[in-house]
């Protein structure tokens, strides 16, 4: 059985590629060498990706790089066969070949296409760069601040040194008074070592508050309800877009900053706090000089009531624009993803880290069959098929121990009338750098139906294969019996000729050993006699050479039609009455010269042979009919009438008594069977008196055909 496998994707039947070239040595090695270079290209960018990929740990989708270097490295793989076949025949094992890269390139096609979806989400380097200029100015505005906090603390130093100078000052003038007034000496010193104390704690709390508001990017602000004039610190003026120690501000300044839709609602907060002596907490936008609105933090809160009233307050505000933008864009993103979510067309959920159903899209439950509150809170084994158990329990190991975080795999779910259900699962991680994995995304789909059509188109492929083989043996049984019949013909041919030469020979030896003495009645039937062999003879001729039509192989080559219908009228030598007029348009093709020639010259003939004078005119020409060319020759002889037309054809059917005019009744059905075996058609036109016009279609072909001559079983 092995030896018989062997043999079958082996040589046999089949002839060497190389013969296909007509093994010209410059068109083999054009074929080698290109499907050489072809070859070695597709295998070093499959180990370029192979080595991209072992490269690269961290590139996302390595699945599709891998299959994208097997598909890749199968189609190199035929290319190589495509030489080795040139000298060896093996085209089963090239077609497996074929086979293999079709599936390969099949399954990398059905994975690329769900990964578009996961590989648009990522970041664009147009995102990457305004993130990098985000960044870039973060890191510019700290700078400015660190500039600000080395200002503040030379202002504070300046203060220091102020004060100490006034200490000094007020030292000395204690010192020049210690003489007048000793009795407060004890009391001075007291006083100014409180003084100290207080200073010191003044110190530590102005550098704490403003080492706080600096690190937290704060600004404070001073408000004396009876005063239309508010104080603002230096930071405070940098978050509302001012520049430091700006002129006086006011409430009315204030109020042209805040966005028209934000301003009643932090008015009346204010007003309220006022009123009942609580502290305020707003969010607003504010706009800068350059008109740039910028989101705001704001604090504050009643510090002095005289008689029940409100007379102060103060606080802190912080530039949120940032965050704010963060936290506008994660809940238009969340939105987005809810939407997606709800409305894919395929079934989407989310599973909590321990497998439980937290959240599931409509098209799954009409997918499943259950209603959301069927799913939800239940682990996903519990509506899973049994036998697929274990390959889940293997995927949701890999995804929960990190080995992936992302996979594609084919289950069953069962449906809720009980039935197994086909799905194609992607399971994808969802985690948090601080907390690791949070959830689980599954993309399921339905295909069932894709599942059906692959399995029928396996048992297609079985059935094709099992057809291939039957047709393989029957090919090569239709060669052997072909071979057969061919000899059969020759010596049957020759077998038949011979008796007949010898009765021709044996009559023509009777006429001239007898010559003067034989009557003219013995005479006349020894010639008949002799014309029965002729007959005979153009009879096995004629039928041997329709039996070879169609089977024979034939060479295509650039043919002048013109040039091959004057060589057939040469060769005929019509009678010098007769003119043969030609086209002068006629066509070049890429055709089989010999049976286009036999065509012509069978039909030329015809209308010389079968004509009613020892005159006429016989037309060839040709006209356009889409991929086809319809040539015509027509005569001037006694025509044929309409209930013949359809006989003329047949093999051995003659118009005239085969005694009165020599036919063997096989030309025009040998010009039939050529004509078909070129996918062409024959017919004719004609009335008695008006002369006969035959008409047949032939290939248009006006380039070389890329393939050897191979003959042609018309009667396969």
């Amino acid at each position: 059985m092995l030896t018989l496998l062997l043999d079958w994707l082996a040589s046999r039947p089949f002839i060497p590629h190389g013969h296909c070239y007509l093994w010209q040595p410059g068109l083999v090695g054009l074929h080698a060498l290109s499907d050489g270079l072809i070859t070695l290209a597709y295998g070093l960018i499959a180990a370029a990706l192979l080595y991209f990929v072992w490269q690269r740990q961290d590139v996302p989708f390595r699945p599709i790089f891998l299959l994208f270097a097997g598909f890749i490295a199968a189609c190199g793989l035929t290319h190589g066969l495509s030489i080795w076949t040139l000298w060896f025949p093996t085209y089963w094992v090239s077609g497996l070949v074929k086979a293999s890269t079709a599936l390969i390139s099949l399954s990398t096609a059905l994975t690329l296409i769900p990964m578009i979806p996961l590989a648009l989400v990522l970041p664009s380097p147009t995102r990457l760069e305004q993130l990098n200029q985000a960044l870039q100015a973060e890191i510019e505005e700290r700078k400015q601040v660190e500039a600000s906090l080395r200002a503040a603390e030379r202002e504070v130093r300046q203060l220091n040194q102020e004060l100490e100078d006034r200490v000094q000052r007020r030292t000395a003038q204690l010192e020049a008074a210690k003489q007048r007034i000793e009795e407060l000496l004890a009391q001075e010193q007291q006083d100014r070592l409180t003084l100290q104390a207080a200073k010191d704690d003044l110190q530590i709390i102005a550098e704490r508050l403003n080492l706080a508001l600096d690190a937290a990017q704060m600004g404070s602000w001073d408000w004396h309800l009876d005063q239309p004039t508010l104080f603002w610190s230096p930071q405070t003026e940098r978050i509302l877009g001012l520049l430091p120690n700006s002129a006086p501000h006011t409430l009315e300044q204030w109020a042209d900053q805040v966005h028209p839709d934000d301003l009643p609602r932090v008015s009346a907060a204010i007003e309220h706090s006022i009123a009942a002596c609580t502290e305020f907490r707003e969010e607003y936008r504010v706009k800068w000089p350059d008109g740039r609105w910028h989101w705001v933090s704001a604090y504050g809160r009643v510090v002095t009531v005289v008689g029940g009233e409100s007379h102060r307050m103060a606080g802190v505000i912080q530039d949120i624009t940032e965050r704010k933008h963060a936290d506008l864009a994660l809940q238009a993103s969340e939105t987005r993803f809810r939407a997606v979510f709800e409305q894919a067309a395929v079934g989407m959920a989310r599973l909590s880290p321990e497998g439980h159903w937290i959240q599931v899209n409509q098209k799954l439950c009409e997918m499943l069959g259950y209603a959301p509150t069927d799913l939800l809170n239940q682990h996903f084994s519990a509506i899973t098929f049994e036998a697929d158990h274990r390959q889940d329990d293997h995927y949701y190991s890999q995804l929960i121990t990190g080995e992936q975080s992302y996979c594609q795999f084919e289950k069953r779910y069962l449906h809720r009338d009980g039935h197994p259900l086909w799905t194609l699962v992607t399971a994808s991680v969802e985690s948090e750098a601080s907390a690791g994995i949070s959830a689980f995304i599954a993309i399921i789909e339905d295909i069932e139906e894709r599942k059906a059509a692959r399995d029928e188109l396996l048992r297609r492929a079985e059935e094709l294969l099992t057809a291939n083989l039957m047709l393989a043996r029957t090919t090569a049984l239709l060669e052997r019996r072909n071979s057969e019949l061919d000899q059969f013909a020759y010596v049957t041919s020759h077998d038949l000729k011979a008796p007949l030469r010898a009765i021709s020979n044996l009559a023509e030896w009777i006429g001239e050993d007898l010559n003067g003495q034989i009557p003219e009645e013995n005479q006349r039937q020894l010639a008949l006699l002799r014309s029965r062999v002729q007959r005979m003879e153009s009879l096995i001729n004629g039928l041997l050479e329709y039996s070879q039509v169609g089977r024979r192989e034939r060479q295509l080559t650039q043919v002048d039609v013109g040039q091959l219908v004057h060589g057939v009228i040469d060769s005929l030598a019509p009678p010098e009455g007769f003119q043969v007029i030609v086209a002068d348009d006629m066509p070049t093709v890429y055709t089989h010269q010999t049976a286009l020639g036999q065509v012509f010259a069978n039909l030329i003939n015809n209308a010389i042979k079968h004509h009613h004078r020892e005159q006429g005119t016989v037309r060839v020409s040709w006209q356009r009919q889409g991929d086809a060319i319809e040539f015509a020759v027509a005569d001037d002889g006694p025509g044929i009438a309409s209930q013949y037309h359809g006989k003329i054809f047949t093999i051995f059917q003659t118009l005239k008594a085969r005694d009165n005019f020599e036919s063997t009744g096989i030309g025009l059905s040998v010009v039939k069977k050529i004509v078909e075996s070129e996918n062409g058609r024959i017919w004719l036109t004609s009335e008695v008196g008006q002369g006969t016009t035959f008409y047949f279609t032939w290939p248009y072909t006006q380039a070389p055909v890329d393939k050897p001559p191979q003959p042609t079983e018309e009667n396969i």
